[in-house]
């Protein structure tokens, strides 16, 4: 099974996404910050046994198109849901990574009808995080506040891009070499553009704003997640310790949760088999 390079015009912004498979039922894997669509080479050619698999880079990230804005959620969910559209299909299993779980999120609530299945990992709600920031957690996710400052991230990460992801990709994985030198090269190459650091950073902060405005909306209207969700997070990771499938459930009608052995938060690239094993017994092809 090979994985192909494409690109997709869409209304606005060019997308680029790796295909795998050419079944009738449709993955699509939305990828995580730094990274981009290539966080998920260990699950494509797996996955495209069984169904058609894309794996788009997001707006602004890797190969794709950086328009000066539209990187709230609600943007972003409407690009992936024009792309599936270009490509022939009406609906999908999604499964989202770190920021891209978020995009998944919004894109469930706003077009339910375009979700089969939604697969969630290592996150938690946008509000439920903005509103549980204590001194502690405030430090361990010190960098959502520091990219929230206009201007200053894209100053002093700039010329500094490969250790900055690599403090990351480094300390947020159990082990320290467990994204691997090929793929940190590659997220490095892509940050390095000043145009998609700066978009990446702009994801960040419409966090604060467009985003959790929408999600606040949505709570207040008791619009909930009606999909079949599967949450993943990292056994050893920051929500090792939390009652994932609880909190969700305030979000969610049908809720299943599994923690990942052996893992803390690049659970696609960290334990490629354990996600695969949970996600191909939760998929229906």
């Amino acid at each position: 099974m090979t994985v192909t390079s494409h690109r997709a015009e869409l209304d606005g912004v060019d997308i680029h996404y790796r295909r795998s498979g050419t079944a009738d039922r449709l993955v699509v894997l939305l990828h995580g910050w730094p990274q981009t669509g290539h966080c998920w080479r260990h699950l494509m050619r797996p996955l495209g046994e069984r169904f058609t698999v894309i794996a788009p880079d997001l707006r602004g990230y890797g190969a794709s198109g950086k328009p000066g804005s539209g990187y709230d959620k609600r943007t972003t969910a409407a690009d992936m849901s024009r792309l599936i559209r270009t490509l022939g299909f009406d609906k999908a299993h999604v499964v989202g990574h770190d920021r891209g779980a978020r995009v998944a999120h919004r894109w469930a609530l706003d077009r339910p009808g375009d979700i089969d299945h939604l697969a969630l990992l290592d996150i938690l709600p946008t509000r439920e995080v903005m509103g549980s920031f204590d001194k502690d957690s405030a430090a361990a996710m010190w960098h959502w506040f520091f990219h929230l400052q206009p201007g200053l991230p894209e100053l002093l990460i700039a010329g500094n891009t490969e250790a900055y992801l690599r403090f990351f990709l480094e300390r947020q994985a159990l082990l320290p070499d467990a994204v691997g030198e090929e793929a940190v090269a590659e997220y490095v190459a892509a940050f390095s553009d000043p145009d998609s650091l700066h978009a990446s950073l702009e994801d960040y902060r419409a966090g604060f704003r467009q985003d959790l405005d929408a999600d606040e909306r949505d709570h207040l209207a008791g619009n909930r997640l009606t999909q079949p969700l599967l949450l993943l997070w990292g056994a050893d990771g920051g929500l090792g310790g939390s009652d994932v499938t609880r909190i969700w459930s305030g979000y969610a009608d049908r809720v299943a949760g599994i923690p990942i052995r052996d893992c803390k938060h690049f659970l696609p690239e960290e334990q490629p088999e354990q996600v695969l094993e949970r996600l191909l017994a939760f998929l229906p092809a």
